[in-house]
């Protein structure tokens, strides 16, 4: 290998993002698109293959876990009124809880099946985890859970209001976090200063119900904002929150977030005919001109739709999964898993990686025909919420438990 080879390759690697790197899960749906870098990712496991560790979790929590490294982040809330949030550490090789740090709640809400909990995944950077609660707590640690700062969104701009609680994930750059608050109250996105918890700025939205997490898309100089959500699917502009186009009129896309390419914005929802691809660009309200094709049939109640190399998935409420041709919107096959999705599904390589609720797993190719490379069962005890890929390991989430699933070496 010559010098300009060598120093190419050092380079390409140096430029490499976390989730891109396969030892990082940075964010609610990795990067936020559910694709996974991470090599050597298991194939098949059970309850006696390949489970490395199991680590109970105080309270119930319903994010996801994310990982930085050797370093695995979760979040849950404790007590009866939910006054207890609660962030904490565990080594990824062995399990072992490094640190737990509580929170008083600044907003108490009585604990229940029909409220959220713990619902918003942190995120995390080479320096941070920024945790954020239903609460309205957004808290700064380092990554030996040392607070940097800390504030309560609840006391400066109102208290949640609505039935089910908030469960937006924030979304992260390389210098803010981004947190869109939805719900029957005065509603808001916002941009924070990793450094110093202050707001880079501040739009006000509409009262509006939704649980959808922002998705940011883009390199260092031309990152934009994808929001879906509440019958609107947007880009906003994330140096000023301005929104530069959107699409409206759609029902039922409160929950799944969207999923974004190059060239499309696939948007998921729980009712038949809003789930679709937009075209990205234009101005203002481009329903009319940049909605590339509608799906009659599929859908995505819980779990996010996944975008990759030229295909689109969904799942719906009965866990019957679709993958359609994400030019044309053509169906090119369907397959009904264990049960349905709460976690959205993951890409890695040539695998896509359905996780049911059940805990049951079926692996497909990543392809236009319909492969079933594996089915995994794994006994959850609650609900399997949430998932984090990186090389070599799942890190399967239940509201109680954490589950690290490791390949045979």
């Amino acid at each position: 290998m010559n010098l300009l080879m060598a120093m190419t390759l050092v380079l390409a690697g140096a430029g490499k993002s976390a989730g891109e790197s396969g030892d990082c899960w940075p964010a609610f749906r990795g990067q936020g698109d559910s694709h996974s870098a991470a090599e050597s990712l298991p194939l098949t496991w059970s309850d006696t293959q390949g489970v490395a560790w199991t680590a109970d979790l105080p309270g119930y929590g319903q994010s996801s876990p994310v990982v930085w490294r050797d370093r695995v982040f979760v979040t849950t809330m404790d007590g009866d009124n939910k006054e207890t949030a609660i962030v904490l550490c565990f080594d990824l090789a062995s399990g072992r809880k490094l640190w737990r740090k509580n929170f008083d709640a600044s907003q108490q809400v009585k604990a229940s099946n029909y409220v959220s909990r713990s619902a918003p995944t942190p995120v995390v950077d080479a320096d941070r985890v920024y945790a954020f609660f239903e609460s309205g707590d957004l808290i700064a640690l380092t990554h030996d859970g040392e607070q940097v700062w800390k504030r309560s969104l609840t006391n400066e701009y109102g208290l949640f209001q609505g039935n089910h609680g908030v469960g937006s994930s924030p979304a992260i750059t390389a210098e803010t976090v981004i947190v869109l608050v939805s719900h029957d109250g005065p509603s808001y996105l916002l941009s924070v200063d990793k450094q110093t918890g202050e707001n880079r700025w501040k739009v006000d939205r509409e009262a509006a119900v939704s649980w959808s997490s922002p998705v940011v898309h883009g390199d260092e100089n031309n990152h934009e904002l994808f929001i879906s959500s509440s019958g609107v699917v947007e880009a906003v502009d994330l140096r000023s929150g301005k929104i530069k186009w959107s699409i409206k009129g759609l029902e039922g896309n409160n929950v799944p977030s969207a999923a974004v390419g190059e060239e499309l914005v696939i948007v998921g929802s729980s009712a038949t005919g809003s789930n679709l691809a937009v075209r990205r660009g234009g101005a203002g309200d481009v329903s009319d001109t940049h909605v590339a094709w509608r799906l009659e049939e599929a859908a995505s109640s819980f779990g996010s739709p996944l975008l990759y190399r030229g295909r689109a998935y969904f799942v719906n409420r009965s866990g019957v999964a679709m993958c359609v041709d994400a030019a044309s919107g053509k169906t090119l096959w369907q397959r009904r898993l264990d049960g349905s999705c709460w976690a959205s599904p993951i890409a890695a390589g040539e695998r896509i990686y359905f996780f049911t609720k059940t805990g049951a797993t079926t692996v497909a190719a990543a392809k236009d025909e319909l492969e079933i490379l594996a089915e995994n069962t794994l006994t959850a005890e609650d609900a399997v919420v949430g998932v984090a890929a990186v090389n070599g390991r799942f890190l399967i989430r239940t509201p109680r438990k954490l589950v690290c699933i490791a390949t045979a070496k």
